[in-house]
């Protein structure tokens, strides 16, 4: 991982993950160690002033505007990147300017060096010829619940109309907030076990109308960087300060599984991710409660509930209407849940919400 040091405190480097050469770029980890503004100052400098165009995306239009894609570039220097030629950046009807003011006040725009749109516009992007981009910044493809529908498939829809007939670079940027995210699952499975400060890539070969495409993909788990906040406290600190996934303090069963009685039990698949849900209750109170824990592939379970098609009658999208199952949803409404581990129920409530249980 590179770190550079500015005005006395460490920030991330961008020179190490563009090194690799890879078609998609995908930084993540630490909150406040400086990926946005190194992926800003390569628009500029990298970008804008050689002539060429980027693109600046996020997921829903409530996150870009005119107003907030030019906030977005509000902390760059732009007066010492462009050797005193511009004053700013500024956003305006989807697309971006350089700007600076004549000696009687009056702004002037540069040509457009870029763009600015959500990923819930993908139609709207790709009906346009967008002349000269070889570069995208999507800010924030780490959600904490909510993605597009089949959104991996438009975001490559997205860049295949942008860079229309070429190649360029998208740099994906987000925080370690949840782990249940539908481009680690298709593109980069693996990120799982990577270490933070180390990059792992990813190689994707295919074959279109005769044409052999090569596709690379070099994941960054950002390492820690001291010093990149003073705000923070608590279990916050752990994940906005050194990049640790977000989780919270969960419940735990209050006594061993085994003073408990298995009543039922299923599997939850969601792509690469499997839960075993099993409803017990307290022989003595006769409460019932639902216990979470990851499956292990040790054993078969009959019941199963999932993402993707199957013939199987045991196999469904959702809870059956059962009186087993709907004790089991009744036990989520009133909280009586509890799991194996912090970390699997910050992913099974991603997964939750993934799939609208």
């Amino acid at each position: 991982m590179g770190i550079i040091k500015k005005a006395n405190r460490d920030y991330w480097d961008r020179k190490p993950l563009f090194s690799t050469g890879a078609d998609y770029l995908i930084a993540f980890g630490q909150n406040c160690n400086g990926k946005s503004f190194q992926a800003k100052e390569e628009a500029v400098i990298s970008r804008a002033m050689e002539g060429h165009r980027f693109f600046y995306i996020r997921r829903m239009d409530k996150e870009v505007n005119q107003e907030k894609a030019t906030l977005y570039f509000s902390d760059m220097p732009i007066r010492e990147m462009t050797k005193g030629e511009w004053e700013g950046v500024e956003g305006w009807r989807g697309l971006l300017y350089f700007y600076r003011f004549d000696d009687k006040g009056k702004k002037e725009r540069s040509g457009y060096i870029g763009a600015y749109d959500c990923l819930y516009n993908w139609q709207k992007i790709k009906s346009v010829a967008w002349v000269d981009f070889d570069y995208i910044i999507f800010e924030e493809f780490i959600s904490a619940g909510y993605y597009l529908n089949n959104e991996p498939v438009l975001l490559q829809r997205c860049v295949s109309a942008i860079f229309r007939d070429h190649k360029g670079t998208v740099l994906m940027l987000g925080n370690s907030i949840s782990r249940t995210v539908p481009y680690f699952v298709e593109w980069c499975p693996n990120v799982y076990k990577q270490k933070p400060g180390t990059i792992e890539k990813y190689h994707y070969h295919t074959e279109v109308d005769g044409e052999k495409i090569d596709i690379d993909i070099a994941v960054e788990y950002c390492g820690h960087i001291k010093g990149t906040g003073k705000m923070f406290f608590g279990n916050a600190a752990k994940t906005i300060l050194s990049g640790e996934w977000d989780v919270n303090e969960e419940p735990k069963l209050p006594k061993e599984l085994s003073l408990y009685e298995t009543v039922y039990e299923l599997l939850i698949r969601y792509q690469t991710f499997a839960f075993v849900l099993q409803l017990l209750v307290d022989p003595i109170t006769g409460t019932r409660l639902l216990y979470v824990y990851p499956y292990t592939k040790n054993r078969k379970i009959q019941r199963v509930i999932t993402d993707t098609f199957s013939d199987d009658p045991f196999t469904t999208r959702y809870f059956r209407d059962i009186p087993a199952e709907l004790y089991m949803r009744q036990c989520f409404r009133d909280g009586k849940m509890c799991f194996s581990d912090n970390l699997t129920a910050a992913d099974f409530k991603g997964v939750f919400k993934q799939m609208g249980l």
